[in-house]
């Protein structure tokens, strides 16, 4: 692919991710992000082959490079409690730093409420490796031979406690309760995120495997 094309298909996928965010992906048309990008219609067949597929490039590539400032850490370095830690501090800034795109958020809550083909793309390509890299670090903190569903359980109560900040962030303002994002603030945030979740995953792993699957009765 010559320098000229690369540099339309860059074009095509930095002005788009703001208009689907603005108008989703059904009212924005090609000939509008095509006109925003200065180049031919025909550009998005040419490069991505058909509307969907571009939006799922979009989507996939705003994805990837809201966590690209600096490479993910790996669940097996260090001990179990470092790892999480490490991960931790890398994911949390990358979702609630100030300078993330408003438009990305506006874009990922609209694919939630709305789910198109294109999540299954950015799921694939963008999302299952951080989760991954998470669930292999609670399965260390965790007895060798957990079951599966338990594994899951605490890596989605990890994910929660950050999810909160970025999902609910103006019911927070709102109630005064949204932390400062600066380095010290962050830093309190993540510590307390490390320190509640090792002592909920060292509960669950203090369990007898019986009562980890019983029911709760009422």
């Amino acid at each position: 692919m010559s320098s000229v094309a690369d540099e339309t298909r860059a074009r095509l996928l930095k002005v788009a991710g703001p208009l689907f965010a603005q108008h989703g992906f059904r009212d924005t048309g090609v000939k509008t992000i095509c006109d925003a990008a200065d180049c031919n219609v025909a550009a998005v067949n040419y490069h991505f082959h058909s509307k969907q597929d571009f939006y799922g490039a979009v989507l996939a590539e705003a994805h990837q490079n809201a966590f690209a400032m600096r490479p993910m850490p790996r669940a097996s370095v260090g001990t179990p409690a470092a790892a999480l830690t490490a991960w931790l501090w890398w994911w949390m800034e990358s979702m609630l730093h100030p300078g993330r795109p408003e438009w990305l958020q506006t874009l990922m809550a609209r694919e939630m409420a709305f789910p198109t083909p294109a999540l299954d793309q950015m799921v694939k390509r963008s999302i299952r490796p951080i989760y991954n890299e998470l669930t292999a670090i609670v399965r260390r903190l965790l007895p060798r031979g957990s079951r599966l569903t338990v594994v899951r359980d605490c890596v989605h109560s990890v994910i929660g406690q950050v999810l909160v900040y970025k999902h609910a962030a103006p019911v927070l303002h709102r109630l005064s309760a949204m932390p400062t994002y600066q380095r010290g603030g962050l830093a309190r945030l993540v510590a307390n995120v490390v320190t509640f979740s090792l002592a909920g995953i060292a509960a669950i792993a203090a369990q007898k495997p019986s009562s980890r699957s019983k029911k709760i009765r009422r």
